[in-house]
Formats: structure tokens, C-alpha cells, sequence
């Protein structure tokens, strides 16, 4: 039963929230000014630019896995042909 009632009022906290922040102020909703803060506010910047490097080492990360294993893979094809020509 508790749960329930969690439940209930994580929903009417939601819609209360919801609701207000569709009420306009100078014509603008309060929805609309804390979005153009969050995408104007120095830390947003600063975690953007966070994520972007993040980005950049992972694909680099997964350039240099790539290319190790098809390193790795192509020295087992060899070494298969060698054993072959030995026979």
C-alpha cells in the first residue's frame, strides 16, 4: 500500500509541475525560460564541452580497439598461411 501511495504522489507532483511551468510569464512560459537558462548557463557549457571530449576519446578509443584487432587478426591469418605452406 505504500508503494501506491508513493506512486500517487510522485503523478500529482508531476502534473502539478506540468502545469505549472505552462504558465507564461511576460508572454513567455516558465517552461521556456528555464530551457533557454539551462542552454545559456555557464555549467551547461562546461558539461557540453565535457561530453564532447568524452565523445572524442571514446571514438578514438574504439579507432585504436579496431584497428589493434584487425592487427591481431591479420597476424593469426598469416601465421595459418605459413603453417599451410610448411605442410
Amino acid at each position: 500500500m505504500e508503494e501506491l501511495k508513493f506512486v500517487t504522489k510522485c503523478l500529482l507532483f508531476s502534473a502539478l509541475l506540468i502545469v505549472l511551468m505552462q504558465v507564461k510569464i511576460g508572454g513567455v512560459s516558465v517552461e521556456s525560460h528555464s530551457f533557454h537558462w539551462l542552454r545559456t548557463s555557464t555549467v551547461s557549457q562546461y558539461i557540453q564541452s565535457a561530453a564532447a571530449g568524452g565523445a572524442i576519446a571514446l571514438r578514438n578509443l574504439g579507432e585504436s580497439v579496431q584497428e589493434a584487432a584487425s592487427h591481431t587478426l591479420n597476424g593469426f591469418q598469416e601465421g595459418a598461411h605459413e603453417q599451410k605452406a610448411a605442410r
